[in-house]
């Protein structure tokens, strides 16, 4: 929930943006899609083994707080 990580959620949400306007249930969904994705999840913890995880929840933070 920090100002700079909702900061860089504000930069996802706004590529997501340019492919349809995700509202807040859509983002939220979107996030689901990718905690539940195998693909994603291998893709995004090849960088940090928390890192899905991580930004699946500052996405439904960002969601909650800001769309």
């Amino acid at each position: 929930a920090s100002p700079e990580i909702q900061a860089i959620m504000e930069r996802h949400h706004a590529i997501a943006s340019r492919f349809y306007p995700p509202t807040k249930e859509a983002y939220i969904g979107m996030s689901l899609l990718y905690a539940e994705n195998e693909d994603m999840k291998t893709y995004h913890d090849a960088y940090h083994p928390e890192m899905l995880s991580f930004l699946a929840q500052a996405m439904q933070i960002y969601a909650l707080s800001r769309v």
